[in-house]
């Protein structure tokens, strides 16, 4: 079930080697970028170089992206649009996936060896959650410690642990119907024990906490979160004691975790379209992304570019371990857990997690209950896909 990054998001591009060569009437493109961090200034400064190369000018605008998306009803507002959000990319586009966000676990090196606990993996292999769990647990004994392991209850985070552990969120005809929810149930009911045994904190499955605050400051052991908070989680540590990020636990599923893409998207037929392939073909080079994901500190989207240690711009060599670590991760995707956000009712089904596994965790429904709602909430999702006007209309 593992298969490599630039396979997995290929349901969401159109690769521009596929886009005929058309003639341009102009050589200067626009290009609406939303960033996170420096990535639209890094874009701009790798163009100017293009346009040396090539001839072509490329007008880098920074955007926030809940502009580009609702400038994205009258059709695509510039020749290029970097986006996060694949439900909103209009059909007849291609583009390119420039970066991942991918979520594996924090985990505190220093507590491991107060306790005199082996660290269960060495970074490389991934441990199995039994072996896990008891490794977390024993250090807790051992230490000041409050918690084993803290992580949001956002569906996303949860994703990952119930896949590794059996869970199948898509059907025969790849419709996101959760057909086998093992995994989901052996990892809620994980939470849940380490909830009644006071090692995970509450607030933080009941949406009012952040499992962040409780690894920074010490207080657990493990925190599972994304790539994108590598930066922060540093600069709230600092000094104060020695983390890692290591592979995701595993267990019938084996060892994943989920990813989203940020991926660049231009509209196909335009008259401008052979310039903008020109731009499309020269950013998706494997030494221009590595370039991209180095000067970025973000996780390469594509396998040829995140196969080999990445010399990160950081003098901090735990975020440049950290984010490589993180790469390795998105080497180790399964198909499902690279479709999920990109499925059209991946809304829907994070909505519906967020809303019933909270109301699990606080006591209101049983698992089978939540588990029912969320179910029923993807059968709706379904339903009204296949509506009967609808069905007319494909015919």
């Amino acid at each position: 079930m593992k298969r490599h990054i630039a396979t997995i998001i290929v349901v969401i591009v159109i690769a521009a080697l596929a886009i005929p060569a058309l003639a341009n009437d102009t050589q200067e493109l626009r290009f609406l970028c939303y960033q996170d961090g420096n990535e639209c200034e890094v874009y701009a400064d790798m163009l100017a170089r293009f346009t040396a190369e090539s001839g072509i000018a490329v007008a880098v605008e920074i955007a926030p992206e809940s502009e580009i998306v609702a400038a994205l009803a009258d059709g695509l507002p510039a020749d290029i649009v970097r986006l996060s959000d694949p439900s909103s990319i209009p059909d007849d586009t291609f583009g390119t996936p420039d970066s991942l966000a991918v979520i594996a676990p924090f985990v505190n090196l220093s507590l491991f060896a107060e306790a005199g606990v082996s660290v269960p993996d060495d970074g490389e292999t991934a441990a199995s959650w039994d072996e896990w769990l008891e490794a977390l647990e024993l250090v807790v004994e051992r230490t000041d410690a409050q918690y084993a392991l803290a992580v949001d209850n956002k569906g996303h985070r949860l994703v990952g642990p119930a896949m590794s552990l059996g869970a199948q969120y898509f059907d025969a005809e790849s419709n996101l119907t959760l057909p086998d929810d093992s995994g989901l149930r052996a990892f809620l009911s994980i939470l849940s024990e380490l909830l009644d045994a006071g090692m995970t904190p509450q607030d933080t499955l009941l949406g009012t906490g952040k499992s962040q605050d409780y690894f920074t400051r010490g207080e657990t052991v493990m925190y599972i979160c994304g790539s994108w908070k590598v930066e922060e989680v540093a600069q709230q540590v600092g000094a104060d004691f020695d983390w890692a990020v290591l592979p995701n636990p595993s267990g019938a599923g084996g060892s994943t975790a989920v990813a989203q893409a940020t991926s660049l998207v231009a509209q196909a037929g335009a008259p401008n379209s052979q310039a903008v392939k020109e731009v499309m073909e020269w950013l998706a080079r494997s030494g221009h992304m590595r370039e991209f994901a180095r000067r970025t500190l973000l996780v390469p989207a594509m396998e040829y570019a995140a196969d080999d240690t990445l010399a990160y711009d950081t003098d901090d060599p735990v975020v440049a371990a950290a984010l490589n670590a993180f790469a390795r991760e998105a080497l180790n995707l399964q198909d499902q857990a690279g479709l999920l956000h990109i499925h059209p009712w991946a809304g829907v089904y994070y909505a519906a997690s967020d809303e019933y596994l909270r109301a699990y965790f606080a006591g209101d429904v049983d698992m089978d209950e939540a588990l029912a709602g969320i179910k029923a909430a993807l059968a709706d999702a379904q339903s009204a896909s296949l509506r009967p006007d609808e069905e007319t209309e494909g015919k």
